[in-house]
């Protein structure tokens, strides 16, 4: 679990001061997998995606934004589980946490806000 979607760098390095971040969000599959981005820190942290679908092998820009804020541990967690139909809307999937199946699970990105 965890490799199957992951960001390029893996590491968010940030400002305190607030600044932007951008990532490559990739499909690590051969299958379609929908996602949602959690943050431990919404006061500070947004993103340009929250809900979506990586089609086999995709790439998508993930922008981490931060406001400026006490520097803390905070991290961004994608949530992500296989879905056959690439039209299917990701958001009702994640009702009830990550979906249960052969290719689910979380990836973890550690956000360093720097003073």
């Amino acid at each position: 679990m965890g490799v199957e979607i992951s960001l390029d760098p893996p590491v968010c390095p940030i400002q305190a001061n607030g600044g932007v971040s951008k990532h490559k969000m990739i499909n690590h599959t051969d299958r379609h997998m929908a996602y949602k981005v959690k943050s431990s820190n919404n006061s500070n942290y947004s993103v340009n995606l929250i809900y979506g679908i990586l089609k086999v092998c995709d790439v998508k820009e993930l922008v981490i934004t931060r406001k400026p804020g006490k520097p803390q541990a905070d991290k961004l967690i994608i949530q992500y589980c296989m879905v056959v139909d690439e039209n299917t809307d990701p958001k009702p999937l994640f009702a009830n946490g990550v979906p249960p199946g052969e290719l689910s699970g979380e990836t973890v990105i550690k956000l360093s806000a720097a003073e």
